[in-house]
């Protein structure tokens, strides 16, 4: 299993384009995320491996596994590069339904819960209860990540 180990250390996609159409600029945050997460070698392998034998198709774009804090620096990081011109246009940012925990299915990247008694399960609930206790103006609450 590759994904649920991710979630247990909190990880989640973190998707993004460059509307510049430009490839450099995935480059060049590829680059940003190396220096912010040298300690992350799942991060560092994945770079190589994207860099090496994915071919963009559409806008360049990539997807990382990275943790709650992790996403937000390397936000911020994506505006400054744009601010300062080191990126030569915006970068679109994107979420994905897995952020909401709501893949707890047992028989997909929850495929460990044998009898659906893992923590893991129960993420979408926490979530939701969460992002309300926190003040939270529109809260979601879904589950199953797509399959059915």
């Amino acid at each position: 299993a590759y994904i649920r180990p991710l979630f247990c250390e909190g990880k989640g996609p973190f998707r993004f384009a460059a509307l510049s159409g430009d490839p450099k600029d995935i480059e060049r945050a590829d680059e940003e995320m190396r220096k912010l997460f040298p300690e992350n070698e799942k991060l560092l392998r994945w770079l190589d491996l994207a860099e090496e034998k994915i071919s963009y198709q559409g806008l360049p774009s990539r997807i990382a596994w990275l943790g709650y804090g992790e996403r937000a620096k390397m936000g911020l990081a994506l505006n400054r590069l744009v601010r300062d011109g080191e990126i030569s246009a915006p970068i679109v940012i994107g979420r994905d339904h897995l952020d909401a925990g709501s893949v707890a299915s047992p028989n997909r990247e929850t495929e460990s819960m044998k009898d659906g008694s893992d923590a893991v399960g129960d993420w979408a609930v926490l979530n939701a209860l969460i992002n309300t206790a926190a003040g939270g103006s529109w809260i979601s609450f879904h589950h199953g990540g797509g399959v059915g």
